[in-house]
């Protein structure tokens, strides 16, 4: 196992040193709460340490996702044309969503990823949101054990999903097998919008870390760390 250091001193100082890999990551948050930002950090850091990283995303196009990463300051547009990067939208031209389709999205994802163990070194789904849609209890877990194979053959998982999406024992199974569980919430400080990273479990990491970190997306610096105090969610 070795720890991938997201870029960002002050954050990678209450991580305890950055993020493991491999290792199974999930992130809960809510709407707006910087799930999607965060995870892009991520995969931009384990892009320059040399990882080869796949992103299935349900809320953009290939072309909207390199977008929003430059415009927060994490242009990966070059490991995208070498083939480093891949990312696969679930939003597909003349398709049409129904609930006996959308049980299959879990499914389907699992096996597409089994299939390409050898391509990647690290996948993100964004989000668990929409491929869990009218997806049976037992297939979720079904999914949670074969993204713990995945990592078993030294792959990293990061997943992102709302809370009101899956149900409380989904949830608790989910953050009992991960290796790193964090949440995500909208927070103000002195009238200026953040996000709170709260640290639910992290293993893999030796250094100090904190229990709470307080993020702002800032469009001219991208993430930054700022302090705690003065947070009223």
């Amino acid at each position: 196992m070795r720890v991938i250091s997201l870029g960002i001193p002050e954050l990678d100082r209450d991580l305890g040193g950055g993020v493991p890999h491999p290792s199974l990551i999930s992130i809960e948050g809510e709407y707006g709460s910087g799930k999607t930002i965060f995870v892009q950090q991520v995969a931009a850091s384990m892009l320059r340490e040399g990882l080869r990283v796949y992103v299935i995303s349900s809320e953009a196009t290939v072309k909207e996702y390199l977008a929003m990463m430059r415009s927060v300051k994490l242009d990966v547009d070059s490991y995208y044309l070498s083939g480093r990067l891949n990312i696969y939208p679930l939003h597909i031209e003349g398709g049409r969503w129904t609930d006996f389709m959308s049980s299959f999205f879990l499914r389907v994802a699992s096996t597409f990823l089994e299939l390409k163990k050898k391509s990647y070194d690290a996948v993100i789904i964004d989000s668990l949101s929409v491929l869990t849609v009218n997806t049976p209890a037992p297939e979720f877990l079904t999914f949670v054990t074969r993204m713990k194979n995945l990592v078993s053959d030294e792959k990293s998982v990061v997943t992102t999903f709302h809370p009101e999406f899956l149900s409380e024992d989904s949830i608790m199974k989910l953050r009992a097998s991960s290796d790193v569980y964090f949440v995500l919430k909208n927070a103000s400080v002195s009238g200026i919008d953040v996000k709170i990273l709260r640290i639910v479990k992290l293993w893999g990491v030796s250094g100090e870390r904190k229990s709470a970190i307080t993020l702002e997306i800032n469009p001219h610096v991208g993430l930054r760390v700022m302090p705690l105090g003065g947070v009223k969610i």
